[in-house]
């Protein structure tokens, strides 16, 4: 893989771990308000680990993102695959979470696929 691939490639993953962290910053908040609502008990349990999945999902895909990186064979198929999984999470983000959780989760697919059309 070349140098620039592999830049783009690392920094897809470093946003992608970046956006995880600032997601998953926010689980305390989240438990605080469900355990204080008048929601059903099943919604207060579950609610908090529904809420920490998506950080789960992004430092999964950033971990394939490193992972590709350093291969050379099967790096252009795994790039290719994250990038389409970050857009749709991005199309996802846009849908619920509005512009700027869209947009940035279209940065990183962008850093995917330019990284797997350059090998």
């Amino acid at each position: 893989m070349n140098r620039q691939a592999k830049i783009s490639s690392i920094s897809g993953s470093v946003l992608l771990i970046m956006m995880a962290l600032f997601h998953g910053s926010g689980y305390s908040y989240v438990s605080e308000r469900i355990y204080a609502s008048n929601a059903e008990d099943f919604l207060k349990d579950i609610v908090p680990t529904l809420f920490v999945h998506p950080s789960i999902h992004l430092l999964s895909l950033a971990a394939f993102g490193f992972l590709a990186s350093f291969l050379d064979q099967g790096g252009k198929r795994i790039l290719m695959l994250v990038a389409l999984l970050v857009f749709v999470d991005a199309l996802i983000g846009f849908f619920i979470g509005g512009i700027i959780p869209g947009l940035l989760l279209s940065l990183a697919a962008s850093c995917f696929l330019y990284s797997g059309l350059r090998i």
